[in-house]
């Protein structure tokens, strides 16, 4: 989803609470923005379709704001904690839910 479809279809749909997820990843120093929309997390990019990133979550917050949204799930996802000793796949992603 581009940012700029953001703010309208907030304003079209003002009573449905939009779910967005912060990712980020252990050993990277940037954050990246998903957006749910018909049951599907969708990235969030510019006009130029590049993917946003963001430098801290400070900077993910202010945008939210800006837009009327006062909360997002906060999701780090561990790729070194991928495998168990047995080999079955482990669960390497911990969601934190953030209120601002």
């Amino acid at each position: 989803m581009k940012l700029s479809q953001l703010k309208p279809w907030l304003k079209a749909s003002p009573n449905k609470i939009l779910h967005c997820v912060l990712s980020c990843y252990a050993g990277c120093s940037d954050y990246l923005m998903e957006v749910e929309y018909k049951h599907q997390l969708h990235p969030l990019k510019d006009e130029k379709d590049n993917l946003l990133h963001f430098q801290n979550i400070e900077q993910a917050q202010t945008l939210l704001k800006s837009v009327g949204i006062s909360n997002m799930t906060l999701r780090l996802t561990d790729p070194y904690d991928e495998f168990s000793v047995d080999g079955k796949v482990l669960q390497c992603e911990e969601d934190i839910v953030l209120h601002f």
